[in-house]
């Protein structure tokens, strides 16, 4: 059975801010991370950041204060070229944040743009869809949390049931549901292609 991974960010780069792009507000945005891991609930068509030019088309896993799976274009295409797993693209379009804002917008009720402001379109929201993969209870080593019943605090060797399709390139687990989970295959696949802002970890909080 492969060994299996928690795919994070890399924040070693972020030095005087917190996160290399910030969103624009919008109703209920609070509760974006978990209606996206969630999955019940409908999101907006798309999502708009203000961003550090220098991390923004630099890194394939970026870095925001919503707090999603923001990919590359890039990435998303070696994802899936590496198997099939059920997943839900929202487009984000990301501005420079050292132009003042209004210099960027015609109109900021409506968030529209200028001609003249340069907009990069090649990150999309990820959001995880489909079945969770069951995790062995018996085989996989974890810890519950201290005075919650029945929640696992971390895991630090997850073991999946087998399956006869065989791990896909993205998953989840119901027990750590916000986490982005890839076997090492893909961690070598996405190493081997030289991604950046990637930070894989293997005990799973």
């Amino acid at each position: 059975m492969e060994k299996i991974y928690e795919l994070r960010w890399n924040t070693d780069h972020l030095v005087d801010i917190e996160y290399d792009i910030f969103h624009m507000p919008f109703e209920n945005d609070v509760l974006t991370s978990a209606i996206l891991f969630e999955g019940k609930k409908k999101l907006p068509n798309k999502f708009l950041f203000s961003g550090d030019f220098d991390s923004v088309g630099t890194f394939d896993f970026i870095t925001n204060d919503l707090r999603l799976p923001i990919f590359s274009k890039r990435m998303i295409d070696l994802l899936t070229s590496l198997g099939d797993f059920e997943y839900e693209l929202i487009p984000c379009e990301i501005f420079d944040f050292s132009i003042p804002h209004e210099k960027v917008f015609e109109d900021r009720s409506k968030w529209l743009f200028k001609p003249s402001i340069e907009v990069n379109k090649d990150y999309y929201a990820l959001r995880p869809l489909g079945n969770y993969l069951e995790m062995d209870y018996e085989k996989t080593e974890y810890e519950m949390l201290t005075g919650f019943p029945g929640e696992i605090e971390s895991i630090s060797n997850l073991v999946i049931k087998q399956t006869e399709e065989g791990l896909p390139p993205l998953f989840r687990i119901k027990e750590k549901f916000s986490s982005i989970l890839i076997p090492e295959s893909v961690k070598v696949e996405l190493e081997a292609a030289g991604l950046r802002g990637l930070l894989f970890r293997s005990r799973i909080l």
